[in-house]
């Protein structure tokens, strides 16, 4: 018997008004990931990370009145999204793993940046279990909405 999950792919796509090396700099500077890299509507982010390949990170997402933001599928489990590096490929692609405890356990995401006209276009895959689809493209959709308007200002 398999207990492994089945898993999907969730793609998600989005135009940046900035270079691909200022996007980059956005998605691996804790200083400016801190303003950006939380999946709800307001809030912010904390963020450590030790940006190499088998390098470690957490993401501690906190609503706008500073309580630690939490898991809508896992309420006992604080939402910190943590992982290890993969690939680090400046100012092209990242790749790194993705675990949120008591929600998902392993799963990786690949960010990929081209050059679009004055902007780029920032492809993000993210290859998780299949019930975890929605909420993610949810969260995603929102960490890129604060990301655009960042980087955009």
């Amino acid at each position: 018997m398999n207990d492994k999950p089945s898993l999907a792919l969730l793609n998600v796509e989005r135009r940046l008004d900035a270079s691909p090396e200022q996007v980059f700099d956005a998605l691996t500077e804790p200083a400016k990931m801190n303003q950006w890299f939380f999946g709800i509507p307001e809030g912010r982010a904390e963020v450590e990370q030790d940006l190499r390949v088998g390098g470690k990170y957490v993401v501690r997402m906190y609503d706008a009145d500073g309580a630690e933001s939490k898991c809508d599928q896992a309420e006992e489990a604080r939402f910190a999204p943590h992982g290890e590096y993969l690939e680090i490929d400046p100012p092209r692609k990242l790749v790194f793993t993705w675990i949120s405890e008591g929600f998902v356990d392993d799963s990786t995401v690949t960010i990929e940046l081209k050059q679009d006209g004055d902007g780029t276009l920032l492809t993000l895959q993210h290859e998780l279990p299949a019930d975890a689809v929605d909420p993610h493209t949810h969260g995603w959709n929102e960490c890129l909405g604060h990301l655009q308007k960042f980087v955009g200002s």
